[in-house]
């Protein structure tokens, strides 16, 4: 049988003072112990606790599961508390399936899916053949939604193509930059998404594609590709990947002598990687979230403060804000629509329009399931170390055509 975890709070000492900075008040007398009184509200977890995906699911989950923490600590949700099951779908979209169909058939409200479309996708189908809400944390795919996997799956990221476009942005007007190489891996939708976004915003700006390559992430060398880059007289290179393949592309671009800038996309977050090129300069990526305390946000900064009180260690990657933005959005759709009924809280969810959240003004339509104008903390590394240099909101909207481009 599998077991079953009821989420302490963290109301007191060092978590009472996140929980003020989050605008959240501790439980008032009584009220949690009628909450636990309550019949619970079941969430369900299908993430990677194992595999390279692990990395962007774990710190969501625990993002996700310290606002879970705080609605509890106040009373619960609709009067009852939240109990969490978490699965490890060990990035593996087979384990994906089966653990969605495995948390549905326990009849959890909600099915919290893997930071990826590609392996996060089958769970939520799962979900769907149950009639089950499903929200994943990270998705960037915008197939992540009701015109993809269907009307009752959401994500708490943004189009992968607002990451490229949002660099593009920033390349072009604020550094200057006019001749780009761009340099798409192939492993997940996700990459060939953003560098979609990129190519299209810096296009329409007025930038040139000086020449463009693809890799595979676990290419043991991109040889190839390297030489293209020498020879294409590129200003920028722009890099949709992630680690490991992602920082292997970066360490071997160096080892050949290319000093570039290198401009890349959320999956490049954080440190986790930086080991495997000592002393990186010249690169620049978007975040959701600055692990590194320098988040002009007081909101992040207190989330930032919250986590570390919680789990007795600083954020480990961005990615641990997406988890506590799924579940606080969906709690503020639960609580307007006085259910967790799936339909029902869909159609609150798609009437939010600038949305107030931790991550910034979020939008839903019938339509589309995904955000495609949403701030972006910009990062550069410079000698090894990250700092943050500011929020940027993209001028240019994808459209829905360049939102389900195939990629090529």
């Amino acid at each position: 049988m599998l077991r079953r975890t009821i989420l302490r709070t963290i109301a007191t000492g060092a978590g009472a003072l996140a929980l003020a900075g989050l605008g959240i008040a501790g439980p008032l007398p009584g009220t949690a112990n009628e909450a636990r009184a309550a019949e619970p509200i079941k969430v369900g977890f299908s993430i990677a606790k194992s595999g390279y995906m692990a990395a962007y699911d774990l710190p969501a989950l625990n993002g996700a599961l310290l606002k879970i923490g705080m609605i509890n600590a106040g009373g619960g949700l609709l009067g009852r508390p939240i109990e969490t099951v978490v699965l490890d779908m060990k990035t593996d979209a087979a384990l994906s399936a089966k653990t969605g169909a495995e948390l549905a058939d326990m009849g959890v409200d909600l099915i919290v899916t893997d930071s990826d479309y590609d392996l996060g996708a089958p769970a939520a189908l799962a979900a769907k053949e149950a009639g089950i809400l499903a929200f994943a944390t990270g998705a960037a795919d915008p197939k992540m939604g009701v015109q993809g996997v269907g009307w009752q799956t959401f994500t708490g990221n943004g189009a992968a193509q607002l990451e490229g476009i949002v660099m593009a942005e920033f390349g072009f007007k604020e550094k200057g930059w006019k001749k780009a190489f761009v340099l798409e891996d192939q492993l997940l939708e996700y990459n060939k998404s953003g560098c979609a976004g990129f190519e299209a915003a810096w296009t329409d700006l007025g930038g040139t594609i000086a020449d463009q390559d693809v890799f595979m992430n676990q290419d043991p060398s991109i040889a190839s590709q390297i030489a293209r880059i020498k020879g294409s007289g590129a200003e920028v290179i722009y890099l949709c990947s992630l680690p490991p393949g992602g920082a292997s592309a970066v360490r071997q671009i160096r080892a050949a002598g290319i000093d570039l800038p290198i401009l890349a996309n959320v999956g490049m977050t954080g440190n986790f990687w930086l080991d495997a090129v000592p002393d990186l300069t010249d690169f620049w990526n978007p975040t959701p979230m600055s692990i590194f305390g320098d988040d002009p946000r007081a909101e992040v900064q207190a989330f930032a403060t919250a986590y570390e009180a919680e789990y007795g260690e600083p954020v480990p990657q961005a990615y641990a804000i997406f988890g506590y933005a799924v579940i606080e959005q969906w709690a503020k759709a639960v609580e307007r629509a006085g259910t967790t009924d799936a339909k029902a809280v869909v159609a609150e969810l798609e009437t939010f329009d600038g949305e107030p959240i931790i991550l910034g003004p979020t939008s839903y339509s019938g339509d589309l399931h995904i955000q495609v104008q949403r701030p972006l903390l910009i990062e550069q590394i410079v000698d090894g170390k990250h700092s943050a240099l500011k929020l940027w909101t993209n001028a240019y909207v994808p459209d829905m055509p360049l939102l389900f481009r195939v990629g090529r």
